[in-house]
């Protein structure tokens, strides 16, 4: 590869510019970009309200919930202040007072409290976990959420060129498919395929909860959300409210945008395409060179005279003479088919460097 290098360093500059403009080609290149963006956005606003979410699931809003009756005597469970200062003021209710001040009531009033978490805000929040729930799944079924590029390159290239002694041509076609895979950014180490996994662990586990569970028979809220003081002022419930109104604005926006791209290259590459032109002919020519001719003849020798060396001089048969000239033939045709491939390596290389740059460009312009 080396020797490729300086080879194309030392090129005579006139010789290339004299070929390239005696060259008649034409050329057709295309290339074709299939862009797939997901919007994956969506991740980090869940990953960001989970740890809200989780404080107030874990630590519900409660309050009392007090019921009365008033029930038969034999019905009453507890007899409370409550039940003897109502007995007090409804005397009606008194059955029968004893001699000893002792009183009999007919009725009881019966206190019932219970503990309930069956508030707005926390149906509000029951109600927010339902729908990213659902958000969440919808998302996960329109795309992998993996972004690519993918570019097809087709060339089809002709060139003929009238040198002195003769006439060279050249047809060439080549074609180039390439897909990437734009990896969505890291969070703490974490790639997008795990962090949407830990979404769906978090979210099972929040509708698989005492809360969520104890709530499924409350009316679901809906919007407009009422803006209570603690949906408002209190740091869990406010970052909920961005969430609920996210998952609105987001919910029908596409999750993937995809775009084709077709591009006509001929102009662009048809100076470097030229100049391979050159190479290859270059290249089909180096064997007539002293320094990589290996043959141990003289060069000005006809064919007659270096039979006339072999056989005289150096007292070869017919049968080492035909064992030597197939070795030294196959010496000078390995050399021809290395300076080809080195060529021919040079030239791919140039390709995969062009689109490596190219598809650096284009992921700049996003």
């Amino acid at each position: 590869m080396d020797d490729l290098f300086t080879y194309l360093k030392n090129l005579n500059e006139e010789e290339v510019k004299n070929f390239t403009k005696t060259t008649n080609s034409k050329i057709n290149a295309k290339t074709k970009v299939h862009r797939v963006i997901s919007d994956t956005s969506w991740v980090t606003m869940v990953e960001d309200s989970i740890p809200y979410l989780d404080n107030i699931i874990r630590n519900p809003r409660r309050f009392i919930v007090q019921e009365e009756n008033i029930v038969p005597i034999e019905k009453a469970k507890v007899v409370t202040e409550e039940s003897i200062r109502h007995l007090a003021q409804n005397t009606n209710l008194i059955q029968d007072v004893k001699e000893d001040g002792t009183v009999i009531p007919l009725k009881l009033l019966n206190v019932y409290r219970e503990e309930t978490v069956d508030l707005y805000e926390n149906r509000f929040i029951k109600s927010l976990v339902d729908n990213l729930y659902q958000f969440v799944n919808n998302k996960l079924k329109e795309s992998d959420q993996q972004s690519r590029v993918d570019v097809e390159n087709k060339v089809t290239y002709e060139a003929e060129n009238n040198l002195k002694g003769g006439k060279i041509n050249v047809t060439l076609n080549l074609e180039s498919k390439n897909s990437e895979i734009i990896e969505a950014e890291k969070k703490d180490g974490h790639d997008l395929e795990t962090r949407i996994e830990h979404i769906k662990d978090v979210l099972a586990a929040f509708m698989g909860s005492q809360f969520i569970k104890g709530l499924q028979a409350s009316q679901p809220v809906r919007s407009p959300i009422r803006k209570t003081n603690v949906i408002l002022k209190e740091p869990n419930f406010i970052k909920a409210l961005e969430l609920w109104e996210y998952l609105e604005s987001n919910a029908i926006k596409p999750i993937t945008t995809v775009t084709d791209e077709n591009l006509d290259r001929s102009q662009e590459v048809k100076d470097k395409y030229d100049f391979s032109f050159f190479l290859q002919n270059m290249a089909l020519n180096l064997n007539k060179d002293p320094k990589y001719d290996k043959v141990n003849v003289i060069e000005d020798l006809t064919i007659e005279e270096a039979l006339k060396k072999l056989v005289l001089e150096k007292n070869m048969d017919k049968k080492e003479v035909k064992a030597f000239m197939d070795k030294e033939l196959k010496k000078v045709f390995a050399i021809k088919k290395a300076q080809e491939d080195k060529v021919r390596k040079h030239f791919v290389n140039f390709l995969r460097e062009y689109n490596r740059k190219k598809k650096k460009a284009l992921e700049l312009l996003k």
